[in-house]
């Protein structure tokens, strides 16, 4: 079913506000003009969002900022919207980023002993955002990882 992608944005980063506000970390999201309505699992892209929006709270220091962004965007003839998860936390070491949505996955060990393994959640959003034709991936730098996934528009 068509679902409204910015009522599920909104509700998902307002479960997360208290957090964001206990680590000091300023969390906040726009969704443009037509990307709100996409067929989509609501449910599911949910489960996404939370765990791509815990994990870059995780990983943001206090004074860092996690924010969320939706647009229409256009991928070889394909109509869809892309959602971007951007953190300024300190970045996924480039030699691990091919391994990020592996099942077991945890990054260096000081990332994952703080915070239990990060590991099965990606492997998990990737396989949702998959089960709805779309795709996921990632880019980082130090200060600055984006999380992307795309959802045809049907």
């Amino acid at each position: 079913a068509e679902n409204s992608l910015s009522d599920l944005i909104s509700d998902t980063l307002e479960s997360f506000n208290e957090l964001a506000q206990r680590q000091g970390v300023q969390i906040q999201g726009q969704v443009q003009t037509g990307a709100d309505l996409v067929y989509m699992d609501a449910q599911r892209i949910g489960r996404v969002l939370t765990n791509l929006i815990g994990n870059a709270l995780r990983h943001t220091p206090p004074g860092g900022q996690v924010n969320v962004s939706a647009q229409p965007f256009a991928h070889g003839g394909e109509q869809g919207v892309q959602v971007l998860v951007q953190d300024s936390g300190e970045g996924i070491p480039a030699q691990d980023l091919p391994q990020v949505f592996e099942r077991f996955y945890r990054g260096e060990r000081s990332r994952s002993r703080s915070t239990g393994g990060a590991g099965l959640g990606l492997a998990i959003a990737r396989g949702l955002i998959e089960a709805h034709g779309g795709r996921i991936w990632v880019e980082s730098e130090p200060g600055n990882t984006r999380f992307v996934f795309f959802l045809p528009r049907r």
